[in-house]
């Protein structure tokens, strides 16, 4: 099966998100000049694979620099470790799009100098000036975006027109899967609930449509069969048909397809789904910041990133196209502007209530 017949249900309300990068430590330089050692700490297995084949190998024999490589399984350990190391002990960092704002309000990145980056302006608009990103300067260098979405196994569901309805249906009892992070539950219950996820308002309440979006959580978690809370997880519900439908990353699914599973499909709901991005970020007091703006400037060269893309499975958030990024499952033609982000002050106001109380419905005390 092409790629191209697997481009489901993509619309201008697509979503945002993200998948990451950051920095190894090990770049020991005692004094301004780049020591030709850049380190970089990414997400692990094939996103790794595939930035090593196709930016950092390249990059590598191009700059005669070594790049020293290791990988982080989630956002929290990435960036906990970033605060609790010395300044300089790393380079490229990735914060997500869920993170980002947390990364710069903490002090964590550099400013990026996207003046000295002659490919910057190869981002989409959007990218260039991202509302997660707070401030003035320019901290964070998407790379590539997807959208959190829905997965369905056509063997046991049949639809045209997938809904985020199906995900309290009784139905499928023990058959459902979500991720694990309490923003993201917030998210998809308001969107569910035809509420504004940035707002969460009900005739012009937050206090009533948050009451309601904690009832559809507990409502939903009756049904749940697992809360997954890695790419690996999410893939092993679906792959073993342990989970028939829930929430997804498209490129996940997009790797499952390639692999024969071809019943299972990915679809923006027709309520819209958030999105996310993958960003490139210098660790605060990096001892090596020119030769990793160069690093950043490389990757987004058309002919870097185009082939990175369908590689990690998700568009590029630059403006080269080919035949295979626009077959992507997240693929927005709009050029990132009917993207679904969140409100990062809206999220830091309120997102450790929302912990409390999803971490008490799991546990049955809602």
């Amino acid at each position: 099966m092409s790629r191209h017949s697997r481009r489901q249900f993509v619309r201008g309300t697509g979503a945002l998100s993200a998948v990451g990068i950051t920095a190894v430590a090990g770049c020991l330089g005692s004094d301004d000049d780049d020591d030709g050692t850049l380190g970089l700490y990414s997400w692990g297995g094939s996103t790794q694979e595939a930035l090593m084949d196709h930016v950092v190998e390249p990059f590598e024999a191009e700059y005669d620099v070594e790049v020293e490589a290791t990988s982080f399984d989630n956002q929290d350990s990435m960036l906990s470790n970033i605060r609790s190391s010395p300044e300089g002990s790393y380079d490229i960092v990735m914060p997500s799009a869920e993170r980002t704002y947390e990364a710069v309000q903490q002090d964590l990145l550099e400013p990026i100098r996207t003046e000295d980056i002659d490919t910057w302006n190869n981002l989409f608009p959007v990218f260039q000036d991202l509302a997660l990103d707070p401030g003035d300067d320019a901290h964070v260098a998407p790379l590539y975006y997807g959208t959190i979405g829905m997965v369905y196994n056509t063997d046991y569901i049949d639809t045209s027109s997938p809904s985020w309805e199906l995900l309290w249906d009784e139905e499928y009892e023990d058959r459902i899967t979500v991720q694990d992070f309490a923003m993201l539950r917030v998210f998809n219950a308001a969107l569910s609930l035809g509420l504004d996820p940035n707002t969460l308002e009900s005739d012009g309440s937050y206090e009533d449509g948050l009451e309601m979006v904690y009832d559809a959580m507990a409502e939903q978690h009756e049904l749940v069969r697992t809360y997954w809370g890695s790419g690996q997880e999410q893939v092993t519900q679906y792959q073993e048909e342990s989970s028939y439908v829930g929430t997804g990353w498209g490129g996940r699914i997009l790797a499952l397809q390639d692999e024969g599973y071809d019943q299972l499909e990915y679809a923006i709901p027709e309520e819209g789904a958030k999105g996310w991005s993958d960003m490139l970020a210098i660790a605060k007091g990096s001892e090596n910041r020119e030769l990793a703006e160069q690093f950043i400037g490389f990757a987004y060269q058309d002919e870097v990133i185009q082939d990175l893309s369908p590689e990690i499975g998700y568009p590029p958030a630059t403006g080269v196209e080919t035949d295979e990024i626009e077959a992507l499952p997240d693929f927005d033609p709009s050029g990132g502007e009917g993207l679904l982000f969140e409100d990062p002050e809206f999220i830091d106001e309120h997102e450790d209530e929302w912990m409390d109380t999803f971490d008490a419905i799991k546990m049955g005390e809602y």
